[in-house]
């Protein structure tokens, strides 16, 4: 009887048009992994004997669903997680970015860009002032600036003008891209079976958002994602391929 217990790694990219994998890319540690069959079947019910005894099923529908606990905040995840595109920020100056108004003792303004140095803010004068940097606190990793004391050595003309350096930083937006189709392949062992080698492909996975991103949490964050194993018909309905994926036992 061969029993099983995998282990392994995933990767996931994007398909070409004629339907094959390209790249592939690793996820980091997947703690679970999952894939669920289904069938919609129609049944019929004979009407001669008087028990109403189903005589007939036929499928109606065939339909997966695809489920992986992501650990690691890499590229590849956070893209599929917010459906959005990571771009590099890349470093250089800011010249009099206005901040909001007014600005009030204990509140922050938040800069347009992040990994901040060197800020100096000034006020809106025809020769304008320097605030002096005793007066505010410069959050510079998170790009934000908290403001302490906005009336000594005034009186000063808002709005206050920020001018600064930045290094360069990754952005990864939110809902900026269609749903993502994707290749899922697993690269693992059975640990119940002598670490036998076993390879897992989805051809054609439809990946929902993240269902929710723990950010203030006393243990190491964890998300899921999951989507719907749907049908490649750029591949043969045949018994070595098949239209949804395979499981091979090497």
């Amino acid at each position: 009887m061969a029993y099983f217990s995998g282990q392994g790694r995933i990767y996931i990219g994007e398909r070409d048009a004629q339907g094959n994998p390209k790249m592939l890319l690793p996820v980091g540690n997947v703690p679970k992994l999952s894939v669920n069959l289904s069938v919609e079947t129609l049944e019929h019910k004979e009407s001669q004997t008087g028990q109403r005894l189903t005589d007939l099923t036929i499928i109606k529908e065939k339909k997966g669903e695809f489920s992986c606990t992501l650990e690691e905040m890499l590229k590849v995840n956070m893209e599929l997680a917010l459906y959005g595109r990571s771009l590099t920020q890349e470093a250089g100056s800011v010249t009099d970015e206005a901040l909001p108004t007014p600005a009030v003792a204990g509140g922050m303004a938040v800069l347009a860009h992040q990994n901040v140095s060197n800020v100096l803010i000034t006020d809106s004068s025809a020769t304008p002032k320097t605030l002096p940097s005793a007066q505010y606190r410069v959050n510079g990793a998170h790009g934000s600036i908290v403001f302490l004391d906005t009336t000594t050595g005034g009186p000063y003309q808002e709005p206050f003008k920020a001018s600064y350096t930045h290094d360069e930083a990754t952005v990864t937006s939110m809902f900026t891209l269609p749903l993502p189709e994707r290749w899922v392949r697993f690269e693992g062992l059975n640990t119940a079976d002598g670490n036998r080698p076993v390879v897992i492909d989805l051809y054609r996975v439809a990946i929902n958002p993240a269902k929710e991103l723990s950010i203030i949490t006393d243990e190491l964050l964890q998300f899921e994602l999951s989507g719907n194993v749907l049908a490649d018909l750029t591949k043969p309905q045949d018994s070595a391929l098949g239209q949804f994926g395979r499981i091979v036992f090497v």
